[in-house]
């Protein structure tokens, strides 16, 4: 991360030290940053909103953020995460002074970046993607099986399969997750001899 991004990221700290989001957001940035290096769009989009999407959740009461098993959790509890994500990082970008037509894209990309079925643009799709990768990521798949209600997907795999083939806009995105998947299921073949 640059020297301003990492700025960025030390303000959100303290708004995603819930539900794994610093761990998370970590792997959002470094996926991001590979689509960036693939498809293109633009950086000084992409990074900070993949840094600030998460913020919200660590407003919400824990009874209200147990429901939202993204894609298939509570709407409104997604959406409010995603408004008060935005107010965030609009406080946060404005007090680094950035520029403000970033910040307008930055809010409008995590102002819908769960709830939005289709993307706004390219800088979007990578953000939209980015935070889906992040599920097939070595550390943070442990993780997200259990993440909301810690209800645990029957067969992560399966669930992560599904996911290979409704969750992307970009075709990098998708080999990029197979690629992880195929890693993910060595190392649990590895586990057991």
């Amino acid at each position: 991360m640059t020297e301003e991004e990492k700025k960025i990221f030390g303000l959100a700290c303290p708004h995603l030290q819930v539900m794994s989001n610093e761990l998370h957001t970590r792997e959002v940035v470094h996926f991001c940053l590979q689509l960036l290096q693939i498809v293109g769009g633009d950086r000084h989009i992409v990074i900070p909103a993949a840094i600030l999407h998460d913020t919200g959740w660590a407003k919400l009461p824990g009874n209200v953020s147990r429901k939202i098993r993204v894609p298939d959790g509570d709407p409104e509890a997604i959406k409010v995460h995603e408004e008060i994500s935005a107010l965030i990082a609009e406080l946060i970008l404005r007090d680094v002074n950035y520029q403000r037509a970033y910040i307008d894209e930055i809010v409008a990309i995590i102002i819908g970046h769960d709830s939005r079925k289709e993307a706004i643009s390219l800088n979007d799709k990578i953000l939209k993607d980015g935070d889906k990768l992040s599920r097939f990521s070595k550390d943070y798949s442990k993780i997200w099986p259990h993440w909301g209600d810690g209800s645990v997907a029957e067969n992560i795999y399966a669930e992560l399969s599904n996911g290979l083939r409704n969750w992307f806009f970009l075709p990098d995105s998708i080999k990029i997750a197979g690629i992880e998947l195929g890693h993910r299921m060595q190392e649990d073949r590895s586990q057991c001899r």
